[in-house]
């Protein structure tokens, strides 16, 4: 492929990735965003638009 062709390969299985695969990519390991961290940044979102919301709403969205 030419040279600004990236490919994204993205798996929760990286075992089954061939080596030779493997070998050639750069690995990324992601962690789950707890819902604290997300509901916290929805807060400071909400309060720099100077939208009113509750606690409550924000921690369902952040769930879902």
């Amino acid at each position: 492929p030419p040279s600004y062709v990236i490919f994204i390969l993205a798996t929760t299985e990286v075992h089954k990735i061939p080596i030779t695969i493997l070998s050639r990519c750069q690995r990324y390991d992601f962690r789950r965003i707890t819902i604290d961290t997300i509901a916290g940044r929805l807060r400071e979102l909400m309060d720099q638009e100077g939208v009113q919301v509750e606690e409550k709403a924000l921690r369902y969205v952040a769930k879902t």
